[in-house]
């Protein structure tokens, strides 16, 4: 096993912060949906405020495993290139619905940090990195 450079230990450290905030985000979007609908200017239904609460639980649970196995240095890369891939799909997902006039531009916002995001955490995970 090779000893962490600089950049990989400040990687890591930035990916704690990325999983973290995806934590405490879809946390907010399971407990108050209407709270990020509002932001994306989408119309709140009984459909639309359940489906952002469940895009929230597996928010919640993605960015826990990714945090928890960043924390715990785990030696199980399968769930930081799951983490990784969720975050591109998330993206692709958000820009689509930008353009289908679903969310309002600023979701172009969310799809960026995310997109960023899933080259950071998969870049990681290429790396071989605990």
């Amino acid at each position: 096993m090779t000893v962490p450079t600089r950049l990989d230990v400040r990687l890591r450290q930035l990916l704690i912060l990325i999983s973290a905030a995806t934590v405490i985000s879809g946390a907010l979007q399971l407990v108050a949906p209407g709270v990020v609908l509002r932001m994306l200017d989408v119309e709140r239904t009984t459909v639309s405020t359940q489906l952002f609460a469940t895009i929230g639980m597996f928010m919640v649970v993605v960015g826990g495993a990714l945090l928890q196995a960043l924390l715990t240095r785990s030696h199980e890369p399968v769930l930081v290139f799951w983490a990784g891939v969720q975050k591109f799909l998330a993206s692709g997902a958000v820009i689509i619905g930008v353009g289908r006039g679903a969310f309002s531009p600023l979701g172009l916002t969310v799809a960026s940090f995310d997109f960023v995001s899933g080259i950071l955490v998969l870049w990681y995970w290429r790396r071989g990195l605990p």
